[in-house]
């Protein structure tokens, strides 16, 4: 009896050491406020079950930053808007460190010399490159929509009479089939038949392997998690290196990036991994464009609204060219249309959970805009948390609901002072942000311009608070729509 309660005891005293020595601290001088949390996870459960909520409360009774601890990992959270800038120019705060994570964590791979190749694989999505992007999308686009019209999701033909015949779907699987297989196809080119890389099987197993991404960047194995492991062995059954290479219409970043890895001799696995780093951040882009379609569905007015921007444009355009030829239109037309870019951005600020996370690499003053001053260690990490500026009611009025003008001629406020960034979805350093933007807003005018859609009766959805940290939350449920074509529109195209 008393070796056992000896041996109690020591374990007891090993437990506490173990916590003093991982997870408990002494809050040093000039260091942010800590907020408490539970002994072993932190601040895990309330950042889980809604994280803006969760913040929000905190920066009642912390002020502007402050920090929390997420299982061993102490994060510092900055929550004034006005010292974004100063953010995302501080020089210890390091992405490397958290983009190394990722890879490793949820894609099994690591890059050789990360900054050189993102710099310069980050210039084929912009400039010159990013026309040639569009109207690669724009062809597979208009193709999608003509596949949807003549054949169902198994690919057995059907026809929808124009203006006659409403077919359904679920909402999900008819964006899946239209914006993410064009995003697919603009990446890697066209799949052969008899590839298993398609982007219907594809874009199923990544919904599920999605699903887990915070807990395996966080560190856990995906081998706790079944599902996880089972997805992530179809999405790397993928056509090897040179395969993809030998395609014409291979997307420039893939390109690049693969001739980069091969150079570095990084192995098949790894190439593949990248491949689905670079697909996850594709991903978001589908996502926006399930959100601003259903925010569209759901909000009649916000479709008319664009319908009849849409259609004054098309109408413009009508004059100098025949009916029977797609009417054209370049990236300054797109982005000059005031509604289609306040839908993108409100969609943008009512489903954005991005996570804006820096390693810190030294020990740190780190001066916010109204020159407070604050002592951050070494090791630590530093975020701002886009979606809680989103959703705070100082900048944005009825920051919960959906309002389709709220960035036609809008500027915004917080104590006084405007907001420079007042949307923020990718994260500071995202080269392709401009790209992405622009590709959900040319699906919204192709699919307005040719298609009629509507909820079903009583189909309703919201963001799913429990993902917050992926960039753009994922619903909560699928919705049905019905859909059928216009009576009469011309296609568009890219130029």
């Amino acid at each position: 009896m008393v070796a056992i309660s000896l041996y109690l005891f020591a374990a007891s005293v090993a437990l506490v050491a173990v916590y003093l020595k991982y997870l408990y601290r002494w809050r040093r001088r000039d260091e942010p406020p800590m907020v408490p949390g539970g002994l072993i996870w932190g601040n895990c459960k309330e950042f889980g079950e809604h994280a803006v909520r969760f913040l929000h409360k905190s920066h009642k009774s912390c002020g502007d930053i402050f920090t929390i601890r997420l299982l061993h990992q102490y994060l510092t959270i900055v929550m004034d808007p006005h010292s974004y800038d100063r953010f995302t120019r501080e020089k210890t705060f390091d992405f490397d460190p958290i983009q190394k994570q990722v890879n490793h964590n949820v894609f099994s791979f690591e890059l050789i010399n990360p900054r050189k190749m993102l710099k310069e694989a980050g210039k084929t999505v912009r400039g010159h490159y990013m026309n040639n992007i569009m109207q690669n999308f724009s062809k597979y686009l208009n193709e999608t929509f003509a596949d949807i019209s003549t054949k169902d999701i198994l690919g057995n033909l059907h026809d929808i009479p124009k203006g006659e015949n409403w077919c359904a779907s679920n909402l999900r699987v008819l964006t899946a089939r239209t914006m993410f297989t064009s995003l697919f196809k603009t990446i890697f080119g066209n799949p052969r038949p008899e590839d298993t890389f398609q982007p219907m099987p594809v874009f199923e197993n990544f919904e599920i392997y999605h699903k887990y991404f915070n807990y395996m960047w966080l560190g856990l194995p995906s081998s706790l998690f079944p599902a996880a492991t089972k997805a992530l062995k179809a999405l790397v059954k993928q056509p090897c290196s040179s395969d993809f290479l030998s395609r014409e219409d291979l997307s420039h970043y893939i390109r690049f990036s693969t001739e980069y890895m091969l150079n570095y001799n990084q192995a098949e696995t790894e190439i593949m991994g990248h491949n689905l780093v670079y697909l996850h951040v594709n991903y978001n882009t589908f996502r926006v464009s399930f959100w601003t379609m259903y925010f569209l569905l759901e909000h009649r007015e916000a479709w008319t609204a664009l319908s009849t921007e849409i259609q004054t444009a098309v109408d413009e355009k009508k004059q100098y060219c025949s009916s029977d030829e797609p009417i054209a239109f370049n990236l300054d037309e797109v982005e000059s249309l005031p509604i289609l870019d306040s839908i993108v951005k409100e969609t943008m600020r009512s489903t954005s959970g991005v996570f804006m996370v820096r390693a810190i690499s030294e020990d740190t003053k780190f001066e916010m805009e109204n020159g407070q001053k604050y002592f951050l260690r070494k090791g630590d990490k530093v975020a701002m948390y886009p979606p809680a500026l989103h959703k705070d009611p100082e900048i944005f009025e009825e920051p919960e609901q959906f309002k389709y003008d709220r960035f036609v001629d809008a500027k915004f406020y917080k104590n006084g002072r405007e907001v420079k960034n007042p949307v923020i979805a990718f994260g500071s350093l995202c080269p392709g942000k401009r790209l992405a933007i622009a590709q959900s807003k040319w699906f919204l005018m192709c699919l307005v311009n040719m298609f009629d859609l509507e909820l079903l009766e009583g189909q309703r959805t919201c963001p799913d608070s429990a993902y917050h940290g992926h960039e753009i939350l994922p619903p909560k449920n699928d919705v049905e729509v019905r859909f059928r074509h216009r009576n009469s529109f011309q296609t568009l195209s890219f130029e």
